[in-house]
């Protein structure tokens, strides 16, 4: 392994401290951040229901116009979808 030496001055010692400092109180945050969004949201979808929803929303999109505002030339038309259950999706395979 290689070692550097950077030199800083204390203006930047400090902001490297602060960015430090900052970065641990988001890794401390992470397990609660998950645990709240577990609860929330329930588990993460398995690879077969990723693919099953990419291509239901590749199918569901197509692009249109919208002539009612200039700013926009083309708008992607958005499905809505819910997740589907895990036996739904194993009987569809």
């Amino acid at each position: 392994m290689k070692k550097l030496t950077l030199v800083v001055n204390e203006r930047e010692l400090s902001t490297i401290r602060a960015a430090l400092l900052l970065l641990q109180e988001h890794v401390d945050a992470l397990p609660e951040d998950l645990a709240e969004m577990l609860t929330a949201h329930g588990r993460p979808m398995t690879a077969s229901e990723i693919e099953h929803l990419s291509l239901h929303l590749d199918e569901a999109a197509s692009p249109i116009r919208d002539y009612a505002s200039r700013e926009l030339s083309e708008v992607t038309k958005v499905a809505a979808v819910e997740r589907p259950r895990a036996a739904a999706i194993r009987g569809s395979i």
